[in-house]
């Protein structure tokens, strides 16, 4: 019965803490948040659309067009001949003609091909664009979340701390009662549990400052005040100062885990940024191609049935077909097209040298990260170590205050070693993971 009771108390605490809600804040809810909110891939994402539009559009031009033409004519008189007393008049001084047309342009040295082919390149460009900034807001996301986590945890860990040095502040005034502690000890004490409520209430403060930065990148605040919040895992914690909101996030450590993985990931050399560059470079390229074919001559192809009035010379209606073709070959544009062609090519250049510079820049930061990952997996490992001797350390550096061996002063720096080596474990698990999401962002594996 009493563990029923138990238990039941446990669940109360948890749903509901210091008169809240408990607000559930994972990485999965932030992410999906953070793509579907974002102006920026909204905005891409209109531009990817009108790019495939535009290359459809310019795909049209490889095709025959068919039209529905109609004229209508007057003129004030028309040729007449006399020819036994009587006048002939040659057609009338009105008309008309209406019937489909069709044209095709048969050759034109590439030209439209050409435009198509760039089209197509500016339409994989922004989708690249799209996708280097689909995982660029990821990481913004990520790391932002990981920060949220990482004041958590100082929180829980100064909690912790808390406990211990009042704890020690109830013992040591008891034994100043007892009149075997000085009033000094009494006074170390004390300041020990204001020092860490003091760096506890800056944790709430910055978490505030970073949970609003989180919430501005997911476009939604999930009904959490910010203002002063606290972690679930606090539930047996007194608190004095008003609570604004009661966090229940991802397990540090579980996140860790699942990052992990990419410790083992290989740059991609078709990252989306350098292959928004490469498609760039050709778009230019075949866009020069289609400058070029201006100056080699042209041929269109035309035809139709049409509906007239008057046939030629006779004044009547008449059902008839058309056909013909032009040919057009530039002789003189003063180097226009040469020159475009030129621009194009230095341009298409320009972009290739911008994504070998880019892609030194993005190689250069995973390796970096790589070599920045394994020096902190070793700190974690050597932390971790440090924990239990310092954790050790402090227990028995109180048990020798409490015989009389050592003053508070040891205790105090024993206290002060544990925490910082905790905060700096935590600190370094939280880096790991930034270090592991420029990886991801930069690596062909995704989540």
């Amino acid at each position: 019965m009493k563990k029923l009771f138990g238990l039941l108390i446990l669940f109360t605490t948890t749903t509901v803490l210091y008169g809240l809600e408990v607000s559930s804040l994972s990485l999965a809810d932030c992410e999906r948040d953070a793509l579907k909110s974002s102006a920026q891939l909204q905005g891409l994402e209109a531009q990817v659309r009108s790019a495939r539009a535009q290359e459809k559009s310019v795909s049209s031009s490889l095709y025959p067009s068919l039209s529905l033409d109609a004229k209508g004519v007057w003129v004030s008189e028309v040729p007449t001949l006399k020819f036994g007393g009587q006048e002939l008049k040659f057609g009338d001084t009105w008309g008309y003609s209406v019937g489909p047309t069709a044209s095709w342009v048969l050759f034109d040295n590439g030209a439209r091909s050409s435009l198509k082919k760039s089209a197509s390149k500016v339409a994989s460009a922004q989708e690249q664009s799209y996708e280097f900034a689909r995982k660029q807001i990821l990481l913004q996301v990520r790391q932002s979340y990981f920060a949220v986590q990482q004041l958590l945890q100082q929180l829980v860990l100064l909690n912790g701390q808390l406990e211990v040095v009042q704890k020690q502040l109830a013992d040591v005034e008891s034994a100043y009662k007892a009149g075997s502690k000085s009033n000094l000890d009494v006074s170390i004490a004390r300041k020990q549990v204001l020092k860490t409520q003091t760096a506890m209430s800056g944790a709430r403060s910055a978490l505030a400052g970073q949970l609003r930065t989180l919430f501005k990148l997911t476009g939604t605040d999930y009904n959490i005040d910010p203002s002063y919040p606290t972690d679930k895992r606090l539930a047996n914690a007194k608190e004095e100062n008003k609570t604004s909101a009661v966090l229940d996030t991802d397990p540090l450590e579980n996140t860790l885990q699942l990052f992990r993985p990419y410790g083992q990931s290989e740059f991609d050399e078709n990252s989306p940024k350098l292959a928004a560059l490469d498609e760039m470079a050709q778009y230019y390229d075949y866009l020069a191609d289609s400058y070029k074919s201006s100056l080699y001559p042209h041929v269109a192809l035309q035809g139709g049935a049409y509906f007239e009035y008057p046939n030629g010379a006779i004044r009547e209606h008449v059902f008839l077909g058309r056909a013909g073709a032009a040919v057009s070959v530039p002789l003189f544009e003063g180097g226009k097209d040469r020159q475009q062609a030129k621009a194009q090519k230095e341009l298409a250049r320009a972009k290739t040298y911008e994504k070998q510079d880019t892609q030194e820049t993005l190689t250069a930061l995973f390796l970096s990260a790589k070599d920045r990952l394994y020096g902190l997996q070793v700190q974690e490992n050597l932390l971790k170590d440090t924990i239990k001797q310092t954790r050790e350390t402090a227990r028995l550096t109180y048990q020798a205050y409490k015989a009389g061996a050592v003053t508070f002063f040891e205790v105090d720096r024993a206290n002060l070693d544990l925490l910082e080596s905790q905060l700096s474990l935590a600190d370094v698990q939280v880096e790991q993971l930034n270090q592991l999401a420029i990886l991801n962002s930069l690596s062909k594996e995704t989540l």
